[in-house]
């Protein structure tokens, strides 16, 4: 088989068992988004890796918080 097919297949059978739903979105996200404002909002690398750790878990207890509070309206 050539090379290009080869690693055609092999990314859509890695494709295929990634399980990427709206969870994994919620948290690649909010993720790169806690790494951006850390980035940008503070100066020493220490600051930065405390504060993109802190809003990462924010990001993802006020989403998850806010997900349970609307699961009753999804019934």
């Amino acid at each position: 088989m050539m090379p290009g097919i080869t690693s055609k297949i092999t990314s859509k059978i890695m494709f295929a068992t990634m399980q990427f739903n709206h969870f994994w979105a919620m948290v690649l996200f909010a993720a790169l988004v806690s790494v951006a404002l850390a980035s940008l909002g503070r100066r020493t690398p220490g600051a930065r890796l405390r504060y993109a750790l802190w809003s990462l878990a924010m990001f993802l207890i006020i989403g998850i918080g806010v997900a349970w509070l609307m699961y009753p309206l999804s019934r």
